[in-house]
């Protein structure tokens, strides 16, 4: 049995407590850049960006409730297309609807192209806008949940063309499981047409129906004492044999958490089959705790 101890080490959980006390504005999710490579403890994220990008005005204090993790020039330091990562307020509206965010500031939406995985950890949906003057610009955002945050890509450019190669080196992102400890967390590379997927998203209701062996989470006793309850929301990644691969927390509280991941690491499925062949599920998964 795995123990709750080497599932998520004492300094993530005092970083994620400070983190999720003051959502967006703790200097313990800022993260650092050495090189062309920005690392972020909190957020369990490592970038090597291309090394013609140059760093310009990395972080920044919460605005809007956003707050600016690092804004890169793809192209070097004259360059007008920008790339930045920012955190925000899970709930704000610069992650749930971007585009009134963004309304009366000279953007238009335009047809998103659907859905992406950053970094392998944070499920993340497409949004896409155009200048309303010219010259055109274009303006891509791609935003999701990850440790009580709501993570954001934006890409500026002057084509979705481009922007599609700006969006291929982001990409490159790696994020760190929640569980289990010491994985590193890879995307998986894009499908070549005709071939069989790596790894398919499923609906939440669709891999509980494929659940046989589920263990349930004890209630940690200083979550009783202070009378805390809710869910524990993580991405989860099913292995072709059924087994729990990695574990990638969404939102929860942390004093819920570790036995979220304790309980759910040990979940045991049906593989799925994708024209009679298992492959690995990406899925949602929710664990609730609540008090009687």
């Amino acid at each position: 049995m795995l123990m709750v101890s080497r599932i998520l080490p004492f300094p993530a959980l005092v970083a994620f407590a400070l983190a999720q006390a003051i959502p967006g504005r703790s200097d313990a999710i800022i993260g650092s850049v050495s090189g062309n490579v920005y690392t972020n403890q909190f957020l369990g994220l490592t970038w090597e960006f291309p090394k013609d990008w140059t760093v310009a005005n990395s972080a920044q204090g919460a605005e809007n409730r956003h707050t600016r993790l690092v804004r890169l020039l793809a192209g070097g330091p004259q360059s007008t297309e920008s790339i930045e990562l920012n955190c925000a307020d899970l709930d704000s509206q610069y992650i749930e609807n971007p585009k009134l965010e963004l309304s009366g500031k000279g953007w238009e939406p335009i047809e998103g192209f659907g859905y992406y995985t950053l970094g392998g950890g944070v499920p993340a949906h497409r949004y896409d806008y155009k200048s309303k003057e010219s010259p055109d610009r274009y303006l891509t955002i791609l935003a999701g949940p990850r440790h009580n945050c709501g993570l954001s890509l934006s890409f500026n450019a002057a084509s979705l063309d481009r922007i599609q190669e700006l969006i291929k080196a982001a990409l490159a992102m790696k994020m760190q499981p929640d569980w289990p400890p010491g994985a590193q967390g890879n995307p998986v590379p894009p499908t070549v047409p005709g071939s069989i997927p790596l790894r398919v998203r499923v609906s939440q209701r669709v891999s509980q129906g494929l659940l046989e062996n589920k263990v349930q989470p004890a209630y940690p006793k200083d979550a009783k004492k202070a009378h805390v309850q809710g869910a524990v929301v993580m991405l989860g990644h099913i292995g072709t044999d059924g087994a729990i691969k990695d574990l990638y927390v969404q939102e929860g509280d942390p004093l819920l958490v570790n036995s979220a991941l304790e309980s759910v690491s040990q979940w045991r499925y049906r593989p799925y089959l994708l024209n009679g062949k298992p492959v690995e599920v990406e899925t949602q998964i929710i664990v609730s705790f609540e008090l009687h």
